[in-house]
């Protein structure tokens, strides 16, 4: 039996059928070794997915979706990763021992268990405790906040010390230690356990299975919270105090509110993010139900990559003074890099979200959200001084600060759009944005000339012959096109990758990412013996992985074709190198001696490659 959740996982992915899995949400159609069907992930009025069952993975032409089975149905189904493995594991029929759902290896089984368990009970012991304290009752009702929004968010109270609930975990059988590896309790150097979160007002915060995997604390009034006595002496007390890491709570990764914003933010494709959950509960409340909070941290690209799951555009709804707005800045570079259209609503600066919701509710949120800025128009706002009053230069610097914002934006015509939105209102003159320079380049087809070392680029339509779908980097040099149709082929055929083994040199290979992953291969095949993609992909990194579930698997040849393409590539590969190293060589018997390996090379390949 698998003990390990990567033993379970490996197992899942080996028993799924993608093919019949993807299909009960696409119909797929059969074209070679390959089935098309219109992508889910955006608008496809022709077939762009691509699934290949030999790769186990799937592909969107258009829109650069793309993964295995569990990346699909994660996404499909809006899941979280745990979900997707339970759901996909029960169409594979693989069983998932309950102990080891959330552990990475055999020392860690049953506590993530338990420390899911002592957050569930705290959770419950904080909300009764509440529930009794007529005076912190009175503090929620004077900030606006109902019942029906209390209880639906179950915001609680920590008791003053950590004795209620030390006996509350006693009488489940709990131990000390899951509230300590949760977060909740602290231990002094002398042993002595205290609530974190003593005498504060709690948010439980949940994933999106809605398991309560963290709290956030407010600070009372000493009034309403004492402290407990046992807890170690503070100099200050910040404001909130959230959950530390734990392995199912990672801030750069939670969105406070999502598991209740999802729906709504799915059915609409709009997100709105705001700062803390006062706001949240507030917004909650006005109705407004495609909210979340990022509660205590900047957004990440992980938070981001998240929504984008559920929406395309988002309103950074946050505070409308100075912080306020260098916190939307902050925002923008991971927003525009995962290609989401951003608006900003425009708050006085005397409000925060929970305050305008609380004085002016819903509708007027809602015509706010109609009159946000752009981008274009954040920016302005947001530069030192108004723009009848800039200089030329000074113009021309805040012109190039913002281009290289908007550079991070993956549309180069929405990109080139704002940027000549924003010198035209700058007064100066539009120009053409450049795409940034591409870190490594994929190359063409099987058909083109192989070892031609020239600057020229290679058209889109050849890329496409070794890329499925989106290109990364774009136009490459054509003088990488071996190197690429070299793992292409490899990666599509077993026999080739065994013939590999003694024929490619990895000194010929210069694209640093392909050179990797052949080394790896070859690796991989000395090892097992044979090739199987599907083993090969989880051996790599998630960069690697993207690399290779990137590229087409060739199809439609036979064995003698296969091996007059092999020998082309390496004919192309072997020259390019001798003649590198012909144009560097100064000693003359050894540059006549490469002279007479590349003539014995071209005479031998009878004209060179096909």
């Amino acid at each position: 039996m698998p003990s390990t959740l990567r033993d379970i996982i490996l197992q899942v992915k080996e028993n799924a059928d993608i093919v019949m899995i993807i299909g009960q949400y696409v119909p797929l159609k059969k074209a070679g070794a390959r089935y098309l069907g219109l992508c889910p992930f955006h608008h496809d009025r022709s077939p762009s997915m691509n699934v290949t069952p030999q790769m186990g993975i799937y592909k969107c032409f258009a829109c650069g979706a793309g993964g295995d089975v569990l990346k699909f149905v994660q996404e499909y189904e809006k899941l979280d990763f745990i979900d997707a493995l339970k759901t996909v594991a029960a169409r594979a029929g693989v069983a998932i021992p309950a102990d080891i759902l959330f552990s990475k290896d055999d020392e860690d089984k049953g506590k993530a268990s338990q420390a899911l368990a002592a957050n569930q009970l705290a959770c419950q012991l904080y909300q009764e405790e509440l529930a009794g304290n007529a005076e912190v009752l009175a503090y929620i009702a004077g900030r606006g906040i109902s019942d029906e929004t209390r209880k639906h968010f179950q915001v609680g109270l920590a008791p003053q010390s950590a004795d209620k609930l030390l006996k509350r975990a006693a009488a489940k059988g709990l131990p000390n230690q899951a509230f300590i590896d949760a977060g909740i309790l602290g231990q002094t150097e002398g042993g002595r356990v205290y609530d974190r979160f003593s005498g504060r007002l709690i948010f439980p915060i949940w994933n999106m299975s809605g398991h309560v995997i963290g709290f956030g604390g407010r600070i009372l009034a000493a009034a309403n919270a004492p402290k407990d006595v046992h807890a170690p002496a503070k100099p200050a007390s910040p404001k909130y105090v959230n959950s530390p890491e734990s392995p199912f709570y990672h801030k750069s990764k939670v969105l406070y509110g999502l598991n209740f914003a999802r729906n709504g933010m799915d059915k609409i494709g709009e997100a709105v993010i705001v700062e803390g959950y006062m706001d949240l509960l507030a917004l909650w409340q006005a109705g407004i139900r495609n909210a979340v909070a990022v509660s205590g941290t900047a957004l990440t690209k992980d938070h981001v990559q998240i929504l984008s799951r559920f929406a395309r555009k988002v309103f950074m709804f946050l505070d409308g003074d100075e912080p306020g707005r260098k916190a939307v800045r902050r925002s923008l570079e991971p927003l525009l890099a995962q290609g989401l259209e951003v608006k900003v609503p425009v708050l006085p600066a005397e409000e925060d979200p929970d305050s305008f919701a609380r004085k002016f509710g819903g509708e007027k949120i809602k015509e706010l959200f109609a009159q946000s800025e752009d981008i274009v128009g954040f920016l302005l706002r947001s530069a030192a001084k108004p723009v009848d009053a800039m200089s030329p230069e000074e113009k021309e610097t805040l012109s190039q600060d913002c281009m290289a914002l908007l550079q991070t934006m993956p549309s180069p015509n929405v990109r080139e759009e704002y940027f000549n939105e924003l010198r035209k209102k700058l007064g100066l003159k539009t120009i053409r944005v450049q795409a940034a320079r591409p870190a490594y380049a994929p190359a063409g087809t099987a058909s083109a000339p192989l070892a031609k070392a020239s600057d020229a680029g290679v058209e889109k339509a050849d890329m496409v012959a070794v890329f499925s779908g989106a290109i990364p980097g774009g136009r490459p040099r054509e003088e990488a096109l071996a190197e690429w149709q070299l793992l292409q082929l490899l990666i599509s055929s077993p026999a080739m990758s065994l013939a590999a083994l003694d024929s490619v040199k990895l000194e010929w290979l210069q694209v640093d990412i392909v050179r990797d992953l052949v080394d790896h291969l070859l690796a991989f095949v000395e090892e097992s013996g044979s090739f199987a993609v599907k083993g090969f992909l989880d051996r790599l990194s998630k960069e690697q992985q993207d690399t290779v579930t990137g590229m087409r698997m060739l199809e439609g040849q036979d064995a003698a074709q296969e091996r007059k393409h092999f020998g082309g590539i390496l004919f192309a590969l072997e020259l390019r190198f001798l003649q590198k190293r012909l144009t560097l060589e100064k000693d003359l018997a050894k540059h006549m001696e490469l002279k007479k390996s590349i003539s014995e090379l071209q005479s031998k390949s009878k004209g060179g490659p096909v």
